[in-house]
């Protein structure tokens, strides 16, 4: 018996599993190997955590947690280890807010039983794993992503909340103004090229897109796409999930894609050259291609693309433009209240293109309905950028990035104007919008 592969016969050894024989050889060999007997501890206290999972008041506590976040609008629940036990927190409009502290001795027994919902090893405790559960509540089907993390202070649990059976978004729902409507369903409506939708992760990217998919979805287009994971399920779309155990990659499932005649590949993240090539050709080949970016704004993808080693004139010849989006909280409806505006505040209105500032501006009070915060729920601010024949020939020409991006944001409603025109509007608030976009320089509307 190797001491690497006897932690199954443990485990049958401690619950009595084994005949006589085996038990026998199993108690020899454990007399003889010291690192056997350390692993048999340790495989004894795994043991008793999880049967401690299994015990009715932490399949309870598991469950309420669970339950009580999906109607706050949780997008995730964090269970953060400490010294003295575990913080639950929930991420509620992008904000992460305390929803409870366990005691420590109940911290290895909620890992386990969310490890064993998202059939994880719970027997390994060194290294990150990834699992998934499926969960009912109020009649309503969620998918929970689940990702666990050793810390020094015992495993980090993130759970995901995702609703695949979601009523697709429309394009009339994810908050674009006049302006960045018509330039976005101009880009969106072009035979073939690529366009980008970027931004930081959880910026909403990924909404934006299903949004576009519903536009073009029609019975005379051939629509497919690569998501990691399928989180809305389209009526009419081709949607391969990716899946890297069998080598389904993005770039993979491109190459399989292009052999199944598309007129739109929806791509969810353009991550490494290879990928970027295959989305370079199917545009340059009659394909309308949308997928994702991580950049700060939306000129920023033409520095991105070069960096990752497209050359330039493919990119020229292949983009369309892009959309840089952030999320912002909205206002509650049922507490905000209209003041002036303090000099800070118009200050930051009037940088960001807004001429004539208001007498009074809505802000934020609290109450019940939005846990005393002052917000509830979230709308999208944008700038698009769209390649124009100037940008093109400075791209062709080899022109310094720098002087390129600068002409190319000449065209550009800024993000700074379309959160400036949401404040004006008492969608949100200039609190909220510097706090989103305090990383992103200001360019007048």
């Amino acid at each position: 018996m190797k001491c690497d592969t006897c932690r199954e016969l443990m485990m049958a050894y401690l619950k009595e599993e084994l005949d006589d024989d085996d038990r026998n050889a199993v108690a020899v060999h454990l007399d003889q190997c010291v690192e056997c007997r350390r692993e048999l501890e340790g495989v004894r206290r795994v043991l008793s955590v999880v049967d401690a999972a299994d015990e009715p008041g932490i399949l309870a506590l598991v469950s309420d947690i669970i339950e009580r976040a999906i109607p706050q609008r949780a997008s995730d629940i964090h269970f953060q280890p400490t010294a003295d036990g575990m913080v639950v927190r929930f991420r509620i409009d992008g904000v992460l807010h305390d929803a409870m502290e366990l005691p420590k001795q109940q911290q290895q027994p909620v890992v386990a039983r969310i490890k064993l919902m998202a059939d994880m090893d719970t027997m390994e405790q060194k290294v990150p794993q990834d699992g998934r559960i499926s969960i009912e509540v109020s009649a309503k089907q969620y998918d929970l992503r689940v990702s666990c993390l050793p810390t020094v202070q015992g495993e980090s649990i993130v759970i995901r909340i995702l609703s695949p059976l979601q009523q697709l978004p429309g394009i009339e729902q994810i908050g674009l103004s006049e302006h960045n409507r018509q330039a976005f369903d101009r880009l969106l409506h072009s035979p073939c090229g690529i366009l980008i939708v970027t931004g930081p992760t959880g910026c909403g990217k990924t909404t934006t897109l299903y949004a576009a998919l519903g536009e073009l979805n029609r019975r005379e287009c051939s629509v497919f796409t690569v998501e990691d994971p399928v989180e809305i399920i389209i009526e009419g779309v081709s949607q391969v999930p990716v899946n890297r155990g069998v080598g389904m990659d993005f770039a993979a499932a491109m190459r399989h894609i292009l052999r199944q005649d598309p007129d739109v590949i929806m791509c969810g993240e353009l991550r490494d050259l290879p990928t970027a090539y295959l989305l370079t050709q199917a545009a340059l080949t009659g394909h309308l291609v949308l997928n994702t970016l991580h950049t700060n704004d939306a000129v920023a993808v033409l520095r991105r693309l070069s960096d990752m080693g497209v050359e330039r004139f493919l990119i020229a010849e292949a983009l369309l433009g892009a959309l840089a989006q952030r999320l912002v909280r909205k206002l509650c409806p049922d507490c905000r209240e209209q003041r002036p505006p303090t000099p800070v505040e118009c200050a930051w209105l009037q940088a960001s293109g807004i001429e004539d500032i208001p007498e009074q501006v809505w802000g934020t009070v609290g109450c019940d309905n939005c846990r005393s915060t002052g917000y509830r729920g979230r709308t999208a601010v944008h700038e698009v950028f769209v390649m124009d024949d100037e940008v093109r020939q400075m791209l062709s020409e080899g022109v310094e990035m720098e002087h390129i991006q600068r002409q190319a944001a000449r065209g550009v409603v800024s993000m700074h104007y379309d959160a400036a025109e949401k404040v004006v509007a008492g969608v949100t608030d200039v609190t909220e919008a510097l706090r989103v976009l305090r990383h992103i320089s200001a360019r007048d509307g």
